[in-house]
C-alpha cells in the first residue's frame, strides 16, 4: 500500500514546480473531472507564475462536459513518439496510473530529466523520477490543491474552480467513501475563492444533446440484474445503438455510475463496444463488499476501489455470458466481508 506524502513532501513537489521554468503537462486517456480539473488548475497556476506551459494527451479533443474550464483551448495531440529529453522542463504527469495511458511507445527520460508523477491512484506504478502519490486523497485535484497551498501559490477563481470540478467528480458529488472531513474543508477554502456549486453542476450536468437522452433510453433498456437481492447489474451498448441515434462516445459519460442508483445494486459492470473486438469495460461499485478495481484488474485493467476500468478485446455477446458467471461466483467470497 502506497503510503501519502508528508507535508515536507508536498514542499518538496511545490518547490519543484516553482523551480522549473517550463513544464509540460499530461494527464490519461479518456480523460475525465478529475483528470481535467487537476491538470488545468495546475496549468493556470503556473501561468499565473510566468510559466512556459503546455499540455498534451492522447484524446482527439477535451470532452466536451468540462470545456468551460479555464485553458481548455489550449490543448494538443501528443506526438508519437514523445522525447523525455529536455533537462530544463518538468514533465509533469496527473491522475495517471500508469504512464502508458497518456503518452504512446513511451521511452524512459534521458538522464537528468525530471518526471514529476501526482496521482491519487492505489495502482499506481511510481513511473517518476519524483512521486507525489496519494490514495487517500479523494481526487488528483485535492492533492494538487494541498501542493498548491503548501506553496503558498496565487488561486485565481479560475484555478478553485478547476480544483472543486476534480474533487467534485472523483467523490461522487461528496457521496463517495473517499470524501473526507479535509476534503470538505478544501471545498470550502473554494467556494470562498469565488466557485459557484450551481454553476458548476450546471455545465457539467445540463450538457445532454437529445442524441445522448435517446441513448441513455437504450442503454437501459440493455440493463440486466442478478444475483442474490439483485446485488449486481450488468448493461451495455454496440455500435448499433451509436448510429440509431445519431451519439458519440462521449454521450456515454455518466452512464456506468447510474446503474448505481438501482435499488440493491453493489457492483455494476456496462460493457461498451467501440469497435469490432474491441470492448470499454466500466466498474462502479459501493459498500465495503465489490471490490471494482479487483475486478477491473482480473480483466487487464484498474483505477479507483470503487470507479474502475478495462479495455476488452473478444466478442460482446461472449462477455455478457462470462461476466454474470464471474460475478456470481465470486459472490460467495465477498459476501462475508459485508
Amino acid at each position: 500500500m502506497i503510503e501519502g506524502p508528508s507535508l515536507e513532501e508536498l514542499r518538496r513537489v511545490s518547490d519543484l514546480l516553482a523551480e522549473a521554468p517550463s513544464w509540460t503537462l499530461f494527464t490519461h486517456q479518456k480523460a475525465d473531472g478529475d483528470a481535467l480539473g487537476s491538470l488545468t488548475a495546475l496549468f493556470g497556476a503556473g501561468r499565473l507564475q510566468g510559466k512556459y506551459v503546455r499540455w498534451m494527451g492522447l484524446d482527439k479533443a477535451v470532452t466536451p462536459a468540462y470545456r468551460f474550464l479555464d485553458h481548455t483551448e489550449h490543448y494538443a495531440l501528443c506526438p508519437v513518439p514523445f522525447s523525455f529529453s529536455d533537462p530544463k522542463e518538468l514533465y509533469v504527469f496527473l491522475d495517471c496510473a500508469n504512464v502508458e495511458r497518456s503518452v504512446k511507445d513511451f521511452t524512459a527520460p534521458a538522464p537528468g530529466v525530471r518526471v514529476l508523477n501526482i496521482d491519487h491512484h492505489e495502482d499506481n506504478t511510481l513511473f517518476g523520477t519524483t512521486n507525489c502519490v496519494d490514495p487517500g486523497s479523494s481526487s488528483t485535484s485535492e492533492l494538487v490543491f494541498r501542493i498548491l497551498r503548501m506553496g503558498g501559490w496565487p488561486l485565481s477563481r479560475g484555478i478553485a474552480q478547476s480544483l472543486y470540478v476534480g474533487i467534485w467528480t472523483d467523490s461522487g458529488g461528496f457521496t463517495f467513501s473517499n470524501t473526507s472531513p479535509e476534503t470538505h474543508r478544501l471545498v470550502a477554502e473554494l467556494i470562498e475563492l469565488g466557485v459557484e456549486p450551481d454553476v458548476v453542476d450546471d455545465e457539467i450536468n445540463q450538457t445532454r444533446t437529445p442524441a445522448g437522452v435517446a441513448l441513455w433510453g437504450r442503454a437501459f433498456s440493455h440493463v440486466r440484474v442478478f444475483g442474490p437481492g439483485n446485488v449486481f447489474a450488468l448493461g451495455w451498448l454496440g455500435p448499433e445503438d451509436f448510429k440509431a441515434v445519431g451519439a458519440e462516445a462521449s454521450d456515454t459519460e455518466g452512464l456506468p455510475g447510474s446503474l448505481m442508483k438501482i435499488h440493491g445494486v453493489r457492483l455494476a459492470v456496462f460493457l461498451t463496444e467501440l469497435s469490432p473486438a474491441k470492448i470499454k469495460a466500466s466498474f462502479r461499485s459501493r459498500g465495503g463488499i465489490f471490490p471494482a478495481a479487483e475486478v477491473a484488474r482480473s480483466f487487464g485493467g484498474g483505477g479507483h476501489p470503487r470507479a474502475a476500468g478495462a479495455t476488452l478485446t473478444g466478442d460482446l455477446a461472449g462477455y455478457l455470458e462470462t461476466i454474470p458467471k464471474l460475478l456470481e461466483d465470486h459472490y460467495a467470497e465477498w459476501a462475508p466481508a459485508d
